[in-house]
């Protein structure tokens, strides 16, 4: 079972890819406000796990996207535990199924590929959409 986390309130830009959305950041556009809510377990979990409780909980599944809009506004969450976005994986070298996770190394901010089919530590966030953030 996992415990959500108190939930962030991140402004999307809409639907966007990465390059748009790095437009739109240096741009304007129609904001949206909604929120991202970790989920925290006790114990190592597969990110099907993560993913069913999730689904659980009615939470929604993140895009990449996400991962970037909650990075660039909710700086400090990653600096206390690293936040796994289990969005569509992207499938890389070898067949090896990836997601972004914010991380901070040495009082550095990092942005990063985890495996999806790896198990996650207890120290892990598992970052999953609710509210109106869609």
């Amino acid at each position: 079972m996992a415990v959500i986390e108190p939930r962030y309130r991140v402004t999307r830009a809409g639907p966007c890819s990465t390059e748009e959305l790095v437009e739109v950041r240096a741009g304007g556009g129609a904001p949206r406000v909604g929120e991202i809510g970790p989920l925290a377990f006790e114990h190592e979990v597969t990110a099907a796990q993560a993913l069913a409780e999730a689904a659980r909980l009615g939470l929604e599944r993140p895009s990449y996207e996400d991962a970037l809009y909650f990075g660039v506004e909710q700086p400090d969450v990653q600096r206390r535990h690293p936040v796994a976005f289990l969005h569509a994986p992207w499938v890389g070298l070898f067949g090896r199924r990836d997601a972004l996770c914010l991380w901070s190394n040495a009082g550095r901010r990092e942005l990063g590929l985890e495996g999806v089919d790896d198990t996650w530590d207890a120290h892990h966030r598992f970052a999953f959409l609710g509210g109106s953030a869609r």
